[in-house]
C-alpha cells in the first residue's frame, strides 16, 4: 500500500529567495497569470520521498513559494509512483487532494484512460517553446530523465560493445546479466537489437532470448542486486540505467555506460493537474516555473538525471552522466508505447516465465 504524508513548505522572506534569481515564476502567459490572481494563494504537489524530494523543496518548491507569496503544501509518496487508484477515487469525486501529480508513464496511461487529467495548452507553458517535443504531453511536461542502456566492465571487456547484440557475443559466456526487474524492457531490448523497433513482443523475441540464456549469469531483480553483481565481477556485461552505472564508477568500479546503436530506452515523469484541482493556475505557473533551463540545470548537476529543456548546457562531466545531453543522443532515444505495455503485459509475463523455465 502506498502512504503520503502531507507537509507544508515555510513562507520565507522574499527578499532572500529573489536575490539574485529574479522573480520566479512571472513568465507564464497573461491568462494563466490572470487565472491565478483569481486563486487563493496556495498550491498542493505530490512530492517524492528521500533525497529527490528534498531536491524538489529546496530548489523547486520553496523558492516558488518565497517568489509568489504562497502557501505550497506537499503530499510524499512512498516511493516514485502516486497511489493512483486513491486519486482517481477523489477525482470521480470531484475532490483531488493536490493541484501536480509526477506519475510513472504507466501511471500517465492509466489517468488519461480514467479521462483524470486536464489538459494543458502548449501556449499556457510558455518553457514548452524549449523543450524537446517528444517530452511534451497532452496534459504536463515530462521531466526528470532517465536512460536504459548497456553497462560494462571496461577491465574485463577490452573491446567496447557498441549495440544490444553485442550482449550474444560467446565472449560473454556465463558473464551477463537480464533485467528481470522491468522485464518488459528486457523483451523490448531484445527486439530492438534484432527487429529494429520494440513490439510486438512474439515467437521471435523469445527465440532470441532463448539463444541468450548461455550467455546470462543472472537475471537480477533489484537495481541494488544489479550493483553488487557488477562489484564482484561476477556479471561484466548487462543493460542497466544510467544512474546506478556512475554511481558504481565513483565507488571505484571499473564500468561505462554504452547508447547501443540500435536505440535505448528514456523513461520521465509526465506532470499533470488533475481534473477538478482547486488551483490549476499556480500550479501552471510552477510547471512553467520548473522546466525553465535554471532549475532544470540544477536537477542534472545534483542528481544526474537529464532535461527535456534545450537549452540546458552541461559540463563534460556532467553531460556524460546524464547521457541525453544532445539532440543528436535524445534522437536515438526509442519512445516505449506505454498503451501497448499495458495491454500487452499479463500475456508478456506468461512468455517470460515460459522462457525462464524452457
Amino acid at each position: 500500500m502506498t502512504h503520503t504524508t502531507r507537509t507544508k513548505t515555510t513562507t520565507i522572506s522574499r527578499r532572500r529567495f529573489l536575490a539574485g534569481m529574479g522573480a520566479a515564476g512571472l513568465t507564464t502567459v497573461p491568462a494563466v497569470r490572470r487565472a491565478a490572481a483569481q486563486e487563493e494563494k496556495r498550491l498542493i504537489i505530490y512530492n517524492f520521498d528521500g533525497n529527490l524530494g528534498k531536491f524538489y523543496r529546496d530548489h523547486w518548491i520553496d523558492p516558488f513559494a518565497a517568489a509568489n507569496g504562497i502557501q505550497i503544501d506537499t503530499i510524499t509518496m512512498t516511493g516514485s509512483a502516486p497511489p493512483m487508484a486513491k486519486i482517481k477515487a477523489l477525482v470521480d469525486a470531484g475532490k483531488p487532494d493536490a493541484d501536480v501529480i509526477p506519475m510513472q508513464l504507466s501511471d500517465y496511461v492509466f489517468a488519461t484512460r480514467n479521462n483524470m487529467l486536464q489538459p494543458i495548452a502548449r501556449e499556457e507553458i510558455p518553457e514548452y517553446a524549449n523543450l524537446y517535443p517528444q517530452f511534451i504531453y497532452p496534459h504536463g511536461p515530462g521531466m526528470v530523465l532517465w536512460c536504459y542502456g548497456l553497462a560494462y566492465n571496461t577491465e574485463k571487456i577490452k573491446d567496447p560493445p557498441t549495440a544490444w547484440r553485442d550482449l550474444w557475443s560467446p565472449a560473454y559466456k556465463g558473464k551477463a546479466g537480464l533485467n528481470e526487474a522491468l522485464f518488459e524492457q528486457a523483451l523490448q531490448m531484445t527486439n530492438l537489437a534484432f527487429k529494429g523497433k520494440p513490439t510486438p513482443v512474439d515467437d521471435e523475441t523469445f527465440a532470441h532470448l532463448k539463444r541468450l540464456r548461455p550467455n546470462l549469469v543472472s537475471l537480477w531483480t533489484t537495481g541494488a542486486q544489479a550493483e553488487q553483481l557488477l562489484r564482484t565481477g561476477e556479471v561484466w556485461i548487462t543493460p542497466l540505467w544510467n544512474g546506478r552505472v556512475f554511481k558504481l564508477k565513483d565507488e571505484g568500479v571499473p564500468l561505462e555506460f554504452v547508447v547501443p546503436k540500435e536505440g535505448f530506452f528514456v523513461r520521465h515523469n509526465p506532470f499533470c493537474i488533475p481534473k477538478g484541482a482547486q488551483h490549476p493556475g499556480w500550479a501552471k505557473r510552477w510547471l512553467n516555473y520548473v522546466c525553465n533551463e535554471e532549475r532544470q540545470r540544477i536537477l542534472a548537476e545534483k542528481f544526474y538525471y537529464a532535461s527535456s529543456n534545450r537549452r540546458v548546457t552541461y559540463t563534460p562531466d556532467v553531460a556524460k552522466r546524464v547521457v541525453v545531453a544532445s539532440p543528436d543522443i535524445v534522437a536515438r532515444a526509442v519512445r516505449e508505447d506505454f498503451e501497448v505495455i499495458l495491454d500487452n503485459l499479463p500475456q508478456w509475463r506468461k512468455g517470460w516465465d515460459a522462457w525462464k523455465q524452457s
